[in-house]
């Protein structure tokens, strides 16, 4: 065998996340909170973040909140009924999975460093600051999460609008402060420790305000902010694995 092929069977079989995952999976199921990304069904989901959040990470696929709504809105806006030309920027495993599988998705994931993260073959290495791609190409952009880790996102954010189509749709979210008026960076942070201090995590490079969405209109978007989780009552929130003010930032030209 070679190396690589005892070392993911180690990581399959025997590495000690795998067993205490493995267990969770029949532990904790049941029919309280049910995954839209994966299906399994649980009594509860797992804590998640640095900060530890109840009921947010899925046992079996890892899917949080902000994955689980994306997919539920994608689904409500029937992302699967025509032939779509979809950028995937720095994609979530739990989406990669559905959308490397849809036939009518030509599907362009990209990511700066693709095989550190143990993305799909798809994968281009690409830095979404500078893309190959041609101006009008792509009906649908994704990036999630990915433009606070970018330390230049306005470039990134008008590369976005280059080459997604006239009469495409971006979605570009990031976790944004509602109590900070504008965006907070210092490019001269570079230290991890240091950055996990002043932004929340060690490979964040700014916390985003209220002004998110003026820099999206400064890159060039038209900009409906949509309160997704809102639509769902409590109890939905709680079985499908919602969090609260998990906005979804709509972006046209």
């Amino acid at each position: 065998m070679k190396f690589n092929t005892i070392r993911n069977y180690f990581v399959r079989t025997v590495h000690p996340r795998t067993f205490k995952n493995k267990f969770l999976h029949f532990a904790l199921k049941g029919k309280n909170v049910e995954c839209p990304c994966c299906g399994s069904k649980y009594i509860t989901f797992l804590p998640a973040g640095l900060q530890k959040r109840a009921n947010a990470k899925c046992i079996k696929c890892g899917s949080l909140e902000r994955q689980r709504t994306l997919w539920l809105y994608l689904k409500e806006k029937n992302i699967f009924a025509n032939p779509v030309k979809l950028l995937h920027v720095a994609p979530d495993r739990q989406l990669y999975a559905k959308f490397s599988k849809l036939k009518n998705i030509e599907y362009h994931p990209i990511d700066l460093q693709p095989d550190m993260y143990g993305y799909g073959s798809k994968t281009k290495k690409m830095d979404v600051t500078s893309m190959s791609y041609q101006d009008n190409f792509f009906d649908v952009v994704i990036c999630s999460h990915v433009l606070e880790h970018v330390p230049d996102d306005m470039k990134a954010m008008r590369e976005m609008f280059r080459v997604l189509k006239n009469n495409g749709y971006a979605i570009l979210n990031v976790p944004v402060n509602s109590h900070l008026e504008n965006t907070f960076e210092d490019p001269s942070v570079t230290d991890p420790k240091r950055r996990e201090e002043i932004f929340g995590q060690c490979d964040h490079v700014r916390i985003y305000g209220q002004d998110y969405v003026t820099r999206l209109s400064e890159a060039g978007f038209a900009v409906e902010v949509i309160n997704y989780v809102s639509r769902f009552t409590h109890n939905e929130k709680f079985r499908l694995g919602l969090k609260e003010n998990e906005l979804i930032y709509y972006c046209t030209k």
